[in-house]
């Protein structure tokens, strides 16, 4: 009987092993997310970036010069370029069971989520003066710090002075008082000193130039003696002009649309160029997302019977997509948006 027991349970583990191999191989859970567009702004900039010279404050009185009268930045936007970019939504997950009688799929998986037979390709807005592809264009737009003059803090300094007085007896006695005086302004010094170095090798070149000198000078030796002077001048010239210097940059920005309307990018730091801005503001780049009307009643004979099983895809909206420095166009472009669209579904079995 113990034999006949043994045997019994053999063939239910046998049985149930059997029918586990069924189930995996006609059956499979499978889970998916939606997918979702997010849109990369590329930014690439240049900034000069001005050091001012240490005589700047007297530039214009002893040189003639408008000069930068502190450190400045000045940054120049090169290029914009805006492009789509599809990933899963995590927010947006979904499971089902699939077998053998599952109905041809018209949908793919794919590593973003499922997508609706292909994704839509950009366009262009043909003929418009800002419209660009999604690899951008050349533009140049500034942004200029204003030069403002370092404020100048004057100090007072006073002398003793010996002065001859009459007193009550008809004496005559020395007293002592202060005086304010000037004080000496030895950056100043240095400055008139340098400026007056500037003029005088422009006067020589000038001379030259014109051959009021007392020497003569033709050739290969006029030609030396102005590039000797012209050098000596530029290496006295960035002490009042300052000195600038170039570094370019690129940045990346993404924002995932989740409604019509302005959405803030970035914007210009003074010192940092472009920046994640998380509000609009002045000097803050938008994307302005405009999407066209989608009708949600679709084409077709609708099931009276709900499926147990569907699968939920999402139709994209189709957007308007423009980029403004918050007031004028800058570039635009129509891209399909698929958190903005139509969520809807179909029977996974007939």
């Amino acid at each position: 009987m113990e034999k006949d027991s043994r045997n019994a349970m053999k063939k239910t583990l046998i049985a149930a092993s059997l029918m586990l191999a069924a189930f995996s191989a006609g059956a499979q859970e499978v889970s998916y997310a939606l997918p979702k567009t997010t849109l990369t702004v590329e930014v690439g900039y240049s900034q000069d970036i001005v050091h001012a010279g240490k005589y700047a404050k007297y530039a214009k009185d002893l040189l003639n010069l408008e000069v930068a009268q502190r450190d400045t930045v000045i940054t120049t936007i090169n290029q914009f370029k805006i492009r789509p970019r599809v990933e899963a939504d995590q927010t947006k997950r979904y499971s089902v069971n699939l077998s053998g009688n599952t109905r041809p799929t018209l949908l793919s998986l794919t590593e973003q989520g499922l997508i609706s037979a292909s994704e839509g390709e950009i366009k262009e807005n043909g003929g418009s003066r800002h419209s660009a592809s999604p690899l951008g264009r050349q533009v140049n737009y500034r942004k200029h710090e204003n030069f403002q003059p370092a404020p100048m803090v004057k100090k007072t300094y006073y002398e003793e002075r010996f002065i001859p007085i009459v007193d009550t007896l008809g004496n005559t006695v020395i007293d002592t008082v202060l005086v304010e005086v000037e004080p000496i302004d030895s950056l100043l010094l240095e400055a008139q000193l340098a400026a007056g170095k500037i003029k005088q090798y422009r006067d020589q070149r000038y001379k030259i130039l014109t051959g009021d000198t007392d020497a003569s000078y033709a050739g290969e030796a006029l030609g030396t003696a102005i590039t000797e002077l012209t050098r000596l001048e530029n290496e006295l010239l960035p002490l009042f002009e300052g000195t600038t210097e170039t570094a370019k940059g690129r940045a990346y920005f993404d924002v995932i649309p989740d409604r019509e309307g302005s959405l803030a990018v970035f914007a210009l730091d003074p010192t940092r160029g472009p920046v994640k801005a998380t509000k609009p503001g002045a000097n803050v780049f938008e994307l302005t997302i405009k999407a066209e009307p989608m009708t949600k009643t679709l084409s077709g004979q609708q099931s009276k019977k709900q499926p147990a099983q569907k699968i939920v895809y999402l139709i994209p909206a189709i957007c308007d997509i423009t980029l403004t420095d918050g007031i004028d166009e800058i570039m635009s472009l129509r891209a399909p948006v698929y958190q903005l669209g139509l969520e809807t579904s179909y029977p996974l079995y007939d």
